[in-house]
């Protein structure tokens, strides 16, 4: 059997062949203790009081009356209670049961009910751009690539990536190029005039390309960047091709799906078991959020029913955390999975059963040295108190990611304000270590 050494050394013997200038970059074991931030985005603005109700304020079963889960009784469609940390106020959706017990309860999972940004509005593709280039500027780089192009790191292809999609999201969109990997089995250079054994094992066209590029001869500027650009996809192909080889998720029988979500992660959980130094990735977790009608299923329990998709691609997700915490094991201390949406939803329901786009959403993070608390929240959604129909911002996320980027990371402060231009920064204290 080819393991994924003797799949690197072939790799690296045909680039020699080729050229010193055609070597790929990366070597066989990767420096021990590196730190990755994996950015997931719940595109379409989820529900933030139906992923984490709250139910320890009449007013929210008041104004929704058919959306509204029951507290937590013991009952399988009820919320979930998540003990002190929420003061007997918010509980998770009976979707999330499996990220509860298995996350939430290890101590090492954090909430932020109404999080938000300065300048939000209610448009989905404003506020994910925004939230992506980390201000209200849609003509600056992602915040994610910001962070490679200040703070120091591996000279690599796969330091910062996008995964599960094949196309680049805004927060990891900028100067610096990244790869999108929509599916590792997938991802080559294939023509079959090129090709020889099972499934073009031994691929020409690649080694091709990859000797073209190594001549060293004199290129015009624009030639050049296309030539280093070329080299960097060819290593980025072989890096990902050699993390499967060996690679079989070790997660007690839980497997990865098929989405988005599932896809990303498993090939997260390939390249970093692979030894290879990626620091941030974006993914997206997509189920349908945007819930203005039909948010609860029509026959059934309304809220658990699995032939509602709202409901089986929620417990789907769950089982695609749990699948990469589990596959992980003790290298979750060096990684922050962090998810959110552009906002949250109104906290009335409307006639159609749904819900419509509001602002203040829930995040959460889990993984590295995440705490287990529930960010600032409303203790009542009262019109009196409330008097929007929508939660407010009471948590910017980039503070959650600047606290990501200080004490997981090991970012200095002080680039806080780079990465987020015009924000000054406020530690909630969401997560352990030195103090941010």
């Amino acid at each position: 059997m080819k393991t994924r050494r003797d799949f690197i050394k072939s790799l690296t013997a045909a680039a020699a062949m080729a050229g010193t200038a055609g070597a790929p970059k990366f070597t066989f074991a990767q420096e021990a203790g590196g730190k990755t931030f994996i950015k997931v985005f719940m595109r379409g603005g989820a529900d933030g009081l139906h992923l984490f109700p709250l139910y320890g304020d009449n007013f929210y079963y008041d104004y929704r009356p058919e959306l509204a889960i029951a507290p937590p009784n013991g009952d399988s469609s009820s919320a979930i209670d998540l003990g002190p940390a929420a003061s007997g106020m918010r509980g998770m959706n009976p979707n999330l049961a499996l990220l509860h017990s298995e996350i939430w309860e290890t101590g090492n999972m954090m909430v932020a009910p109404a999080t938000s940004f300065a300048g939000a509005n209610r448009s989905h593709f404003d506020c994910q751009r925004w939230i992506g280039t980390g201000a209200r500027n849609n003509l600056i780089d992602g915040y994610l690539n910001r962070y490679m192009q200040n703070v120091p790191g591996t000279d690599h292809p796969l330091r910062g990536m996008v995964a599960g999609k094949s196309s680049i999201s805004t927060e990891i969109r900028g100067e610096i190029k990244v790869a999108a990997v929509n599916r590792g089995s997938d991802y080559n250079l294939v023509n079959r005039d090129f090709c020889s054994g099972t499934d073009c094992a031994d691929n020409r066209l690649t080694e091709i390309m990859r000797e073209i590029s190594s001549h060293d001869v004199d290129l015009t500027g624009t030639e050049m960047e296309i030539r280093e650009n070329q080299l960097v996809m060819l290593d980025t192909i072989a890096e990902v091709q050699a993390a499967g080889v060996d690679y079989v998720p070790n997660a007690d029988g839980l497997q990865y799906s098929n989405s988005d979500l599932g896809r990303g992660l498993q090939l997260c959980a390939q390249l970093l078991k692979a030894g290879v130094p990626l620091e941030v990735a974006a993914l997206d977790w997509n189920i349908g959020w945007d819930t203005h009608s039909n948010q609860i299923a029509d026959n059934g329990d309304p809220f658990t029913n699995q032939d509602k998709g709202y409901h089986s691609r929620m417990v789907r997700g769950a089982n695609d955390f749990v699948t990469f915490y589990r596959d992980m094991g003790a290298e979750m201390q060096n990684i922050v999975v962090l998810t959110g949406s552009e906002f949250g939803r109104t906290k009335k329901q409307n006639g159609s059963f749904g819900t419509d786009h509001g602002q203040g959403g829930t995040w959460f993070a889990f993984g590295g040295p995440t705490q287990q608390a529930v960010a600032a929240d409303v203790s009542t959604i009262d019109d009196t108190v409330v008097d929007r129909n929508w939660l407010p911002t009471l948590t910017s996320y980039r503070n959650i990611v600047g606290e990501i980027m200080v004490r997981h990371m090991g970012m200095d402060q002080q680039l806080i304000s780079t990465i987020f231009p015009n924000h000054t920064f406020e530690d909630y204290s969401l997560f352990r270590g030195a103090s941010a």
